[in-house]
């Protein structure tokens, strides 16, 4: 598929139209009064549809006390008004009701259903409707509005090959999406069996350790005004622990840190630990320092573990030890609070434990790991680019 778009593609656009998006699509408006009685099986909110895909793959299960009312049907594109910058379009593969925060799109005789949500998800359209977006805190945008946007009608016959284009690149795109799933579950599952000593025939020798033995805890920075961050020296925030389980150190902020100020260093080894968020399921995310690193301090969110020696743990089985099911469950069982939830740096200290294999057999479990990660993130670069191909495409035909 890179090969279709490494050079920009030749479209004879002479006999396009120019059109407005009223004239080609239109808003239905059809109401079910009696959801139950007209045998409605599908409810769509806002939550359902996923930012910048063509697919509605989600939905709810029809209950009686729904207040939606609003019909759509297959082949119907639903558009999040709510908040367009979220760039909500996706094309509909069953009848169902939705929110009244989304509007149904519908195409007229002179637009081909199968291209409508090429032509709805472009940057020119999503931007054309965040500009007519009105309101403040929930800014939505009306149907009349963008019936105003114009673009660029191709003939039926050129719309058929378009769509076919199209949709085929879809195509392509989807079977990565599986293979990539299927990767990531079967990757997970082997970091499961790896650190926790399901497949391994040395599993006598491993022991019983507790954090807290292992190492000493630390905090983040302390003592930070607003006006301290932007410039100054590096510090890993909140979503690089969060998201890696390796420290990126290309994704790190700044602070100001004045000569003489006391604050904890980051160096080879420490293991970092997000200590709040707002689910449960996310806190005690971890993220190891696997680079020999001077100067660069940890966001006042998370707190850090700084192992004695590597004699027992290596830093490098840390990062996938720390993500395995075992130590996920820990932090999800011990996560404390209703609306914000935090974790307890005594609790993770004095009661997480786990088996530790010999250091010679955690490295053999790195070079596994390491290799099926690598595999992993290619499988996503992958999927990345393909999306950034279609998206690229789609940008150019319309």
């Amino acid at each position: 598929m890179e090969t279709i778009l490494q050079k920009k593609l030749s479209i004879d656009k002479t006999k396009w139209t120019p059109v407005k998006f009223g004239e080609v699509v239109f808003e239905p408006k059809e109401s079910s009064k009696d959801p139950v009685k007209d045998g409605i099986k599908h409810v769509v909110g806002l939550e359902h549809i996923e930012s910048e895909n063509i697919h509605l793959r989600k939905s709810e299960t029809l209950e009686e006390s729904t207040t939606f009312t609003k019909k759509f049907a297959i082949g119907d594109v639903l558009f999040g008004r709510r908040r367009a910058y979220l760039r909500k379009a996706s094309q509909a593969s069953f009848n169902g009701i939705c929110s009244g925060d989304i509007t149904v799109f519908r195409t007229k005789e002179n637009l081909m259903p199968e291209l409508l949500p090429f032509v709805v998800n472009n940057e020119k359209f999503f931007d054309y409707a965040i500009k007519h977006s009105a309101g403040g805190l929930s800014p939505r945008v009306k149907f009349k509005d963008l019936a105003n946007y114009e673009f660029l009608l191709p003939p039926k016959d050129q719309q058929a090959q378009l769509a076919k284009l199209l949709w085929a690149m879809d195509e392509v795109i989807e079977k990565e999406k599986i293979l990539k799933l299927k990767y990531h579950t079967f990757y997970k599952r082997c970091l499961f069996d790896s650190v926790s000593g399901f497949n391994s025939d040395k599993i006598d020798t491993w022991k019983d350790f507790v954090l807290g033995d292992l190492g000493e805890s630390f905090g983040g920075l302390t003592g930070k005004t607003k006006k301290d961050f932007g410039t100054g020296a590096p510090f890993v925030n909140y979503m690089n622990v969060f998201t890696n389980s390796k420290v990126d150190f290309k994704q790190v902020d700044y602070v100001t840190i004045k000569d003489g100020e006391k604050q904890h260093e980051l160096k080879y080894g420490d293991i970092l630990l997000t200590g709040s968020s707002e689910t449960p399921e996310d806190i005690g995310m971890s993220s190891v320092v696997l680079d020999d690193i001077k100067g660069c301090f940890l966001n006042s969110f998370c707190f850090g573990i700084r192992l004695k020696n590597f004699d027992n743990l290596l830093p490098e089985y840390a990062r996938y030890l720390l993500r395995g099911k075992g130590v996920r469950s820990f932090m999800f069982k011990h996560a404390q609070g209703s609306t914000r939830f935090n974790l307890s740096k005594t609790t993770v200290k004095q009661k997480l434990k786990f088996l530790l294999p010999t250091i010679n057999e955690q490295h053999e479990i790195v070079k596994k790991l390491d290799f099926m990660d690598e595999q992993v993130n290619e499988h996503d670069r992958k999927n990345e680019t393909s999306l950034s191909l279609q998206k690229s495409l789609i940008n150019q035909i319309f």
